[in-house]
């Protein structure tokens, strides 16, 4: 898959690069804003929880940092951005399956009301049980999504290095033309 992504000039075989590395930018900065409502709960039971809510707001600011690497073609911060997005796909992931496996293996999901109704408690069970098939097919899904963002991205700083490399080398093939036809005249 890598290799198919790593030669595409385009996201999501239609949008160029650098018009997909902006949108996936932008709504990185749109997801990170959540941890202003986390932390608008007050809510500090769960310390992971308020940890992931304070790396959000923390993750705002890079985003937004590099946004600003990308309007201005800043290689340096480009590259910063994109090494943080990979530990960000990685920490995602990471606090995903916490979360996941808290809720649905930690989490007591039956119904008191339901306990004198077997049938109804059954019936309650496997409705919470094709739920969590999908919720967790979803969440395997957006992890698979982000880490597509993240090569994208990638692949987007690569084409930046090149383009530099490539000016640069046009430059001082113009310059070597400059000495070479300079001596000529002499």
């Amino acid at each position: 898959m890598a290799a198919l992504v790593g030669k595409s000039r385009t996201c999501f075989g239609f949008i160029p690069n650098e018009t997909g590395v902006l949108i996936i930018t932008i709504f990185g900065i749109l997801n990170k804003l959540s941890g202003f409502y986390g932390l608008i709960s007050l809510d500090t039971s769960d310390p992971i929880a308020f940890a992931v809510y304070i790396y959000s707001l923390c993750g705002v600011g890079i985003f937004a940092y590099g946004l600003y690497g990308l309007h201005t073609d800043n290689i340096r911060i480009v590259r910063w951005y994109t090494m943080f997005y990979w530990l960000d796909c990685f920490v995602s992931a990471v606090t995903t399956a916490v979360f996941a496996v808290k809720w649905y293996v930690y989490t007591d999901h039956s119904l008191p009301e339901l306990a004198d109704d077997p049938s109804k408690q059954k019936e309650h069970d496997d409705v919470f049980r094709m739920e969590s098939i999908v919720s967790i097919i979803m969440l395997v899904g957006l992890r698979m999504v982000h880490v597509y963002f993240a090569i994208v991205l990638t692949v987007y700083y690569r084409s930046l290095g090149r383009a530099r490399y490539s000016k640069l080398a046009a430059a001082v093939d113009e310059d070597l033309d400059e000495i070479e036809h300079g001596h000529r005249l002499d």
